[in-house]
Formats: C-alpha cells, structure tokens, sequence
C-alpha cells in the first residue's frame, strides 16, 4: 500500500477548504451586509429627520448580520486551520515537503483568531486604543493570515506535486504545476486589493468604494479556493488509486 498517510491527510485538507470556502462565503455577505450599513448611514445624513431615522435604523438592523456572519466565517476558517494541522501532519509522514507549511497554518490561525477578537469587540477595543490604531492593527494581521494562506497553499500543491512524480502520475503533476502558478497570481492580486482596502481613510463615500474593493478581493478569494479545492480533489483521488 502506497501513501496511505498521504491520502488520510490530503482527505482532511479537502475537508478544511470546504470550510474555507463556506467561510469566505460569510465573510463576503458580512461585508456586504456591512456596505449596505456604511450606505444607509450615509444616506442618512443627506435627508430629512423622518428618512433619516429610517435609514439609520436600517443601518443598525443590517450591522447584526454582519456580525453573526463575520464570526461565523472566521470560525470556520479557524476549524479549517486546524484540520489542515492534522492533514499536514499526517501527509508529511509520506512527503516531507508537507512540514513546510507547518508554520503558516499556526501564522494563520493567530491572525484569524486576533482579527475576529478585535473585530467582535471593536467598539471596546476602539474606546482603548482609538479607531485608527485599531485599523492598522486588524491591516497588519488581516494582511499576515492572506500571506499565510499563499504560502500554505504553495507548500501542500508542491508536496502533492512530489507525491504525483513518485507515483509516475505526470498529469496530475503538470496539473499542479499550472494550478500553483494560477494561484499564486490570483491571491496575489487579491492581497492587493485588500491591503488598498485598508490603507486608505475610510471616510463618506470613500469608506463604500473601498467596502465594495475589500468584497472583491473576498470574490477573487473564492475563485482561487475553488481552483485549489478542484486540485486537491483530483490529488486525493490519486492517493486512493495509489493505496488502493
């Protein structure tokens, strides 16, 4: 029986970007629940006393999905990271290329698990530290978790590449090989987005425009999660073959 850790821990890492997926889902309806509050608070000061009041009770009634929705997708993520410890650990028994994403897992998980803290105690934290402060505290570990999640995903498609030479499987080798470098340039790009998200001053009309960017780099999230979901399906079906 060939690889059978392999395959134990490559069944585990596609469970975990299930729920990766899932959570990235949420934290894209978080925000857009969240752009809907920023707008409707807007609105709110360009009308009369009696649309006002209106708009801003929209503007609270739509802030609690957005929390529901934002932890719940952090939480997610969170139970995603630790799968992926579990999965590492075991496909590392049979390709030790696995280990090295070791490191960015527990990366992620700190900044996820700071970034929902501070994010679910936001006006607490905000009355201590200021707004700004806080903002630039949440940039920096929001920032850190993308480039975990680039570099964990980098190091399990290049561990499953080395499993697929040593089986003999060229497909699913050059597969990985494409799908790495397709990756690599969506998060990229996605981490772009999010950093220019949170850079600038979010203020009036400035605070939507850079709501609806942080919502995309989210989408764009999706899309690479989706291609590496796609991947590991096709990496775990060659274990199986392979113990089998």
């Amino acid at each position: 029986m060939k690889y059978p850790n392999a395959y134990s821990g490559v069944k585990k890492l596609f469970t975990a970007e299930v729920l990766s997926i899932i959570g990235v889902i949420l934290l894209i309806c978080a925000s857009a629940f969240g752009l809907i509050a920023v707008a409707a608070g807007i609105a709110a000061g360009t009308v009369e006393a009696e649309a006002a009041s209106s708009l801003a009770d929209a503007a609270v009634g739509f802030g609690i999905p957005t929390v529901i929705c934002g932890v719940g997708g952090a939480v997610l993520l969170l139970i995603a990271y630790i799968l992926q410890i579990v999965g590492v650990g075991k496909a590392k028994k049979d390709e030790p290329m696995f280990k090295n994403a070791f490191l960015f897992i527990f990366i992620g998980i700190i900044s996820t698990a700071i970034t929902t803290i501070t994010g679910s105690l936001q006006t607490m934290v905000t009355g201590v530290f200021g707004q700004r402060t806080v903002e630039i505290f949440n940039v920096i570990f929001s920032n850190l978790s993308k480039i975990a999640t680039i570099l964990v995903m980098f190091y399990i498609i290049t561990g499953i590449i080395s499993l697929a030479e040593k089986i003999g499987n060229e497909k699913v080798a050059n597969k990985g090989r494409t799908v790495i470098n397709l990756i690599m340039v969506i998060l990229v790009i996605s981490l772009l987005a999010t950093i220019t998200a949170n850079v600038f001053p979010k203020t009036g009309t400035n605070d939507v425009l850079l709501s609806i960017l942080a919502v995309a780099s989210l989408v764009i999230d999706v899309i690479a999660y989706i291609i590496y979901l796609t991947f590991l399906s096709k990496a775990k079906k060659m274990l199986k073959e392979a113990t089998e």
